[in-house]
């Protein structure tokens, strides 16, 4: 397990949000002074991976976890497994929760629709993603200074007690837990009161800095109250002269509109003669109307008879013509005598039928004759020829009458179509003489002479030359006259009568409302414009200083009300600046106490593997610069290492304390990189260690990161807290400051 990136606000001294994203590989130190948020910075990696701890206690841990004054700690951590990267969400509020998210990134996008947001079974999904429980967690990656010697919480009770016993330490131990127990209380109390001291010191320094602020608004409010009193002053002016202006506006046009409605008024009267001279028009044209329409349709009625049967009669009579023309014209290709024309009127099928029965007998019997002939005597040969040529006669002749037959069939149809044309054209001659009977006239020139007559009276009288002309002329009058009833001209005139009187009446009022001192003053429609937009400017400025003032007024009353909330804690801040300096004098008494104690009992804990034990011999000469060869566990979980200078085995009691952190180093990486390389089912790991190496010199620095440098295969990414500056042991660094709020921040970093 890598991790990309991490984000933390509202935890324990995180006040204020962190966003980071760290190297993949490498060493990463983790750098700042005493309470800089080092640790925390670690532990907010650990409970956004894991969350809260299990069993009792969980609501005052959620509590513990959030920055004092906060409602809620967030953590969000970015981590990669194998070939994986997920993005891991939390939230401890202190009424709402615990909340959290679990999303996969899929080509580095968040995939949504597969996240996890079930407590349970976000724990069970970081146990299968990166192999590890919280416990082995803490035991494996999370190494502390003071729990180097964590390994010995895997072997059990009974067999810690028996390594006591043997030991004799048990004096040691007790007094070590009861001074850890009274640390511990002392710390609980001290991260309380100091928690507390943080609080009232911000409260304390909230009350000083609004009350400054209030002495400073006050100030600013006065000089605002002057600005508002001169700015009042000029408004006024501006009133005052964009007044004259307004009235001068309003004068002019209310004397242009009345001079204006004047005119409609002369509109309007002239509309109202117009529409009495278009009733008097449009009475003239329907008179002449009923008068000549009749007439006039009668006669175009019967121009229009005579044109058609005499336009009908001359082609019945072309057609006629046209036919006898056909009729002589096929005699005349047929080329037939008189005497052939003759025979047309005789039963020619009849004797066509007769001349071909003759042609065939006389044919057979010629052919029966030859034949006859041939066989029997000659003599009948030239009867046989008699017949042919007999037959070839009547041949001739039965061509001939089926020409004949051919030709009348034309004609005898030219002849029937001439004859009924003849009679349409007689027909056509009748109803023409029965229709000048009816009527009186002869021709249709008669009709056109008489409507010409009529006609022209019509124009005499109208102007227009048909009646479809009055009609015309007729229905754009009324037209006309309609627009002018709708516009109702007469009502207009009444209604623009009654608005000049009014006009009247107000430009006699604004005579009585006449600014004093206009007399100087002409109207000009830029200089009122700018007049307008002054006012407004002014009004404008104006209103923003009431509302400064306003809210400056409202800021200071507000503020009042804050400094009598701060105001305990101001009074409250140097009896517990004391107090809380006192609590951490116990606490780094008994700290040191403790310390001297640890050095006495040189405690033993371990339990490792044959595997951790061929890791811890390959690395402990380097990381304590060959002095020490060879580590042995004993089956009472005590080791020995052997001494090159002392030439054997030694027990571990007899090392000083860096030289058994250097062991106990060695014995938690080796642990640690044997289980992983055994259980851990990903190809990449990080390594948390903190403060570890502060009991090392530079030596032993150097052979405890050159053993780190060595583990890259299983430890990728390592972060290193210390005290002192190792930026030149680790391939990039962190440094972290608290800032004037007293919440850790980023100071700077080498990435």
């Amino acid at each position: 397990m890598i991790v990309r990136s991490l984000k933390a606000s509202g935890f324990r001294i995180i006040g204020e949000p962190i966003d980071i994203h760290f190297p993949e590989e490498g060493r990463i130190g983790i750098l700042g002074q005493n309470e800089s948020g080092k640790t925390t910075f670690l532990q907010a990696i650990e409970y956004a991976l894991y969350g809260l701890r299990k069993g009792a206690g969980i609501e005052g841990e959620r509590e513990n976890l959030i920055t004092w004054g906060k409602n809620e700690a967030k953590l969000e951590i970015e981590f990669t497994s194998g070939q994986d990267t997920y993005v891991l969400r939390r939230v401890f509020g202190i009424r709402s929760g615990h909340r959290a998210s679990l999303t996969p990134v899929v080509e580095g996008v968040k995939d949504r629709t597969t996240s996890i947001t079930s407590l349970t079974d976000i724990e069970s999904k970081i146990e299968q993603i990166t192999g590890m429980d919280r416990d082995s967690f803490t035991k494996l990656i999370y190494i502390r200074q003071k729990d180097l010697d964590a390994l010995r919480e895997l072997a059990k009770s009974k067999r810690e007690q028996l390594v006591n016993k043997v030991m004799g330490i048990e004096v040691f131990d007790d007094a070590s837990a009861k001074v850890k127990t009274d640390v511990s209380n002392l710390e609980i109390e001290f991260e309380k009161m100091d928690l507390q001291l943080d609080s009232v010191q911000k409260n304390k320094e909230q009350y000083e800095t609004k009350l400054q602020q209030k002495a400073e608004l006050e100030a600013l409010t006065a000089a605002l109250q002057q600005k508002l009193e001169q700015k009042q002053n000029q408004l006024d002016e501006a009133k005052k002269l964009l007044e004259k202006y307004e009235w001068l506006y309003a004068f002019n046009s209310t004397n242009e509109l009345m001079h204006s409605l004047i005119g409609q008024l002369d509109e309007a009267k002239k509309d109202v003669e117009k529409t009495v001279a278009l009733e008097e028009e449009i009475q003239g044209y329907r008179t002449t109307l009923t008068k000549y329409r009749p007439q006039v349709e009668k006669l175009e009625t019967l121009q229009a008879s005579f044109a058609n049967l005499e336009r009908r009669l001359e082609e019945e009579e072309a057609s006629a013509e046209s036919i006898e023309t056909r009729r002589e014209a096929i005699l005349s290709k047929t080329g037939l005598t008189s005497k052939e024309i003759e025979l047309l009127s005789q039963d020619l099928p009849a004797k066509k039928r007769r001349q071909l029965t003759l042609f065939a007998a006389s044919l057979i019997a010629g052919l029966v004759l030859l034949t006859v002939g041939v066989v029997m005597s000659l003599i009948l040969i030239p009867f046989a020829l008699f017949l042919f040529v007999m037959s070839a006669y009547l041949f001739h002749q039965y061509l001939k009458i089926d020409r004949l037959l051919t030709a009348n069939s034309e004609v005898n149809s030219l002849i029937r179509r001439l004859e009924e044309q003849m009679a349409k054209v007689s027909g056509l001659k009748g109803e023409v003489k029965r229709l000048k009977t009816e009527t009186s006239f002869d021709s249709y020139e008669d009709v056109g002479e008489n409507l010409s007559t009529v006609l022209e009276e019509i124009k005499m009288s109208t102007g227009q030359d048909s009646i479809q002309g009055v009609k015309a002329v007729m229905e754009e009058k009324e037209r006309a006259l309609q627009e002018l009833k709708n516009a109702d001209p007469l009502k207009r005139k009444e209604e623009l009568e009654k608005q000049i009187a009014n006009k009247e009446i107000e430009v006699a009022n604004l005579q009585r409302t006449k600014p004093a001192s206009l007399e100087d003053l002409q109207y000009d429609k830029t200089q009122h414009e700018v007049a307008k937009n002054r006012v407004q400017e002014l009004q404008n400025e104006y209103n923003s200083l009431d509302r400064d003032i306003q809210g400056s007024l409202g800021t200071v009353q507000q503020l009042k009300k804050d400094l009598e909330t701060f105001k305990s804690d101001y009074d409250l801040y140097p009896k517990l600046e004391r107090e809380v300096q006192t609590c951490n004098s116990r606490i780094e008494l008994l700290k040191r106490t403790l310390l001297e104690l640890s050095e006495t009992s040189k405690e033993l804990r371990s339990k490792v593997i044959p595997h951790a034990r061929f890791i811890i011999n390959q690395i402990l000469p380097t990381i304590t610069d060959g002095r020490y060869s060879d580590f042995e566990i004993t089956e009472d979980l005590k080791f020995k290492v052997h001494s090159n200078e002392a030439g054997g085995y030694k027990e571990r009691e007899i090392f000083s304390g860096g030289t058994q952190d250097q062991f106990l180093i060695a014995l938690r990486l080796a642990f640690t990189q044997s289980i992983l390389d055994s259980r851990v089912m990903a190809d990449r790991y990080s390594l948390l260690m903190d403060e570890c190496i502060s009991s090392s010199d530079d030596v032993r620095k150097q052979g405890i990161f050159e053993v780190l440098d060595a583990m890259k295969k299983t430890f990728s990414q390592i972060f290193v807290i210390a005290h002192e500056d190792i930026s030149n042991f680790v391939d990039n660094h962190l440094v972290l400051a608290r800032n004037e709020h007293g919440y850790t921040e980023i100071k700077s970093r080498s990435w």
